[in-house]
Order: structure tokens, then C-alpha cells, then sequence
């Protein structure tokens, strides 16, 4: 019965219009259920695999070459005089 049922699903699968998005349910005449699904674009599976890898990798090199233990360089210190620029007396 298995057997029936799943060879029974390839074939009409095959069988489909790629441009047909629905799953359809049949009872065949033998009283076995059959299933299908709608084919697969294999184009935009690769794409998609290929751009969600390359998102990952990009992530990944910056990451890997962000500085997060540098130490920070400290401010400059003011002055001791405030010469040529000091406030007139008034």
C-alpha cells in the first residue's frame, strides 16, 4: 500500500505544470490517497542557499576582523597655559 501511495505521488508530480502552486488531494480509484505538491524552482533554491551563504560569510570576515580588545587611545590633555588664547582681564 506504501508503495502504491508513494509511486502513485511521484508520478503525478511529475506529471504537473511547474506554474501550478496548489497541493491537490486525490483518491484514487484502488481507494489509495495521493498527494501532490508543487514542483520546486531549482533556480531560486540555489539563489537563495548562495545569498543566505553569503550573507553568513560576510558576517563571519566582519566579525573576524573588528578590533574589540584595542585599547582606546586617551583624550589629549589641556594646556598648562592658556596662552596666546587667554580671556583680557576686564
Amino acid at each position: 500500500m506504501t508503495g502504491n501511495w508513494l509511486r502513485n505521488t511521484i508520478l503525478s508530480q511529475l506529471s504537473r505544470s511547474p506554474a501550478s502552486a496548489e497541493v491537490i488531494f486525490l483518491t484514487l480509484h484502488d481507494g489509495t490517497r495521493v498527494i501532490t505538491f508543487p514542483r520546486l524552482n531549482w533556480g531560486v533554491v540555489a539563489t537563495a542557499s548562495a545569498a543566505v551563504l553569503g550573507i553568513a560569510i560576510a558576517i563571519l570576515l566582519l566579525v573576524n576582523s573588528a578590533h574589540f580588545d584595542e585599547p582606546q587611545t586617551p583624550a589629549p590633555t589641556p594646556p598648562a597655559s592658556c596662552e596666546p588664547f587667554c580671556a583680557a582681564p576686564t
